[in-house]
């Protein structure tokens, strides 16, 4: 998160929420793929319509481990930092299976055409974040960069 200049375009729940994500993302893993899940036709895959089943089932862990008092990560945040912050660790750990890697790159792509320019001239200063690609390109674009690091 450092490398990335995280403290300049993430809010501090969403620093909470990503790490939180990273170290959750595959909380219960039974050391079975998705694909196999799926045509075995296994509990998980079932519950969650062949869709991601473990990555469902990383979110739906954490959160129910945060439905106990003593173990909710997230009970400083008021109703709208818990929100934002398990918007953060849905997103984020649903990308993590690699049956999306490819939308995440396509979408990857579309940002540096859109913002080649903002690109070309951030890759040429990389220990600041340019104030125009840091609105652009990351501030348009937050949840992508979420995605992405966690992934």
């Amino acid at each position: 998160l450092t490398q990335v200049q995280c403290e300049e375009w993430l809010s501090d729940v969403e620093i909470v929420a990503l790490l939180v994500s990273a170290l959750c993302h595959d909380i219960g893993h039974p050391g079975k793929t998705n694909p196999f899940l799926v045509e075995t036709g296994n509990e998980l895959a079932l519950r969650y319509n062949d869709k991601s089943p473990l990555e469902n089932m990383h979110c739906a862990r954490l959160f129910e481990i945060c439905s106990d008092a003593k173990t909710n990560v997230f009970s400083k945040f008021d109703r709208a930092g818990y929100k934002q912050a398990r918007a953060v660790c849905i997103e984020g750990i649903l990308f993590t299976d690699n049956a999306r890697h490819f939308d995440l790159v396509k979408d990857i792509k579309k940002v540096h055409e859109t913002y080649s320019d903002l690109c070309e001239v951030q890759m040429s200063s990389p220990e600041s974040l340019n104030p125009q690609y840091l609105q652009d390109v990351i501030g348009k674009n937050t949840m992508l960069w979420i995605k992405v690091i966690l992934h």
